[in-house]
């Protein structure tokens, strides 16, 4: 009788799943945001655009963003920069050599780095360094911090622009075409 009872509950179970893996996914409703003048991109209607008091609670940066958007739940960002380019003023012909300093830097900022993608690719007419990786930062006496980025640079009129989306890597295979539908749509 037990083994009638669990191989009915195994059949419901499964049929439950099933039912809810077949559900179709809700559809995402992208809003173009124009972040300044130069660059607009479309971004999940779900999605906060985040004021100063809130990007500084959500992260540490020596320059604030020009514009920082969050999911729902806070778990995912995407936030468009500009680099310092005034010390270093870039031209549109260095994308590869800035891309070569950026990667290194993005080593150095992690214990580990994981690189899933590393190409430059002309998106909407313009050319992005593209870094999509897996990062992992690890303090003594601390579970280790694992993340999922995708980050991409471009030089436009002397400046660095960073668009950059990240979320912890168990939330990866939500978000991962969340990320290519919001950097794919940048637009100058």
């Amino acid at each position: 009788m037990i083994l009638k009872t669990s191989g009915l509950n195994l059949l419901l179970v499964t049929i439950i799943s099933l039912n809810t893996w077949a559900q179709p996914k809700e559809k995402l409703v992208f809003i173009n945001h124009r972040v300044v003048d130069l660059v607009s991109v479309k971004v999940p209607e779900s999605f906060k655009k985040l004021n100063d008091d809130q990007i500084a609670d959500k992260i540490i940066a020596s320059r604030k963003p020009l514009a920082m958007f969050s999911s729902p739940s806070g778990t995912a960002d995407f936030s468009v920069s500009v680099g310092n380019s005034a010390r270093n003023p870039w031209e549109d012909k260095d994308l590869k050599l800035m891309a070569e300093f950026q990667k290194s830097n993005i080593k150095a900022i992690f214990t580990s780095v994981e690189f899933i993608t590393d190409k430059i690719e002309k998106v909407n007419g313009q050319n992005f360094a593209i870094f999509e990786f897996i990062s992992e930062v690890k303090e003594k006496g601390k579970p280790s911090i694992r993340k999922y980025n995708n980050v991409r640079y471009t030089i436009k009129k002397k400046n660095v622009l960073i668009f950059s989306f990240i979320c912890s890597e168990a939330e990866r295979p939500k978000n991962e075409s969340i990320a290519e539908e919001i950097l794919k749509s940048v637009k100058f």
